[in-house]
């Protein structure tokens, strides 16, 4: 009995061991229009400027809110929503910050012409494991599996609430996303990089750039 626990915990460790420096890697998709390029995914209207850059472990749905208007923008947080598949938590429970600093007021004024940021939870906790794609594949296996909006495993956005200068009249934006692929990599694909040039006043540097870095995409290592 003993012997047989012991291997038991040893084909348990080595498994873990085995599936040591893995990543999933998801790919986000908008319902509403974005832009993206190497500097954010970016939603525009008549008032605002939103920009997103999910990459980092377990995602953010942290953004920069640019006030595009000629007025004051108030933002409620206590009416102001972050939505995980369907559940939806307000600004105030979620304590979301300035770039860790706190909001002072349950109303958050932004200036013409100016933005202000908002630090939001992770995306996700844990890596999905579906029938189609290994969990800790070899680096000469790339398995996709894509969605469309009705069969994402994750849904997830932001729900605005805010006013316009003396207006009290309440005005709501919503950004609303989804995966739409996701993909598991093993460490040495995923740190695959590739060289770019960076022009600084009149001089050129080259940087390494990581392939699959995107700002519409983030990840999880497991």
């Amino acid at each position: 009995m003993r012997k047989t626990i012991f291997a038991t915990i040893l084909v348990l460790a080595l498994i873990c061991t085995a599936c040591a420096n893995f990543y999933q890697v998801f790919q986000v998709a908008g319902y509403e229009k974005y832009t993206a390029d190497n500097h954010g995914m970016r939603y525009e209207d008549g008032d605002c400027i939103i920009t997103y850059d999910f990459w980092r472990n377990h995602g953010t749905l942290s953004f920069d809110l640019y006030n595009k208007s000629n007025q004051t923008m108030h933002i409620y947080l206590g009416e102001s929503f972050i939505i995980n598949n369907k559940h939806a938590k307000d600004f105030e429970q979620l304590k979301v910050t300035d770039r860790n600093q706190n909001f002072s007021d349950k109303i958050v004024s932004i200036p013409p012409g100016a933005f202000r940021h908002f630090t939001c939870p992770e995306i996700r906790h844990n890596i999905f494991e579906f029938c189609n794609i290994e969990v800790c594949p070899s680096p000469d296996l790339i398995q996709i599996s894509e969605f469309t909006k009705d069969d994402s495993p994750l849904n997830f956005g932001m729900f605005l609430t805010y006013t316009l200068g003396q207006n009290e009249s309440k005005k709501m934006v919503k950004n609303n996303f989804y995966v739409n692929q996701v993909v598991n990599y093993h460490k040495r694909n995923f740190e695959q990089t590739h060289d770019d040039t960076l022009r600084i006043c009149n001089e050129e540097e080259v940087i390494e750039i990581q392939d699959l870095r995107s700002p519409d995409k983030f990840f999880i290592e497991y």
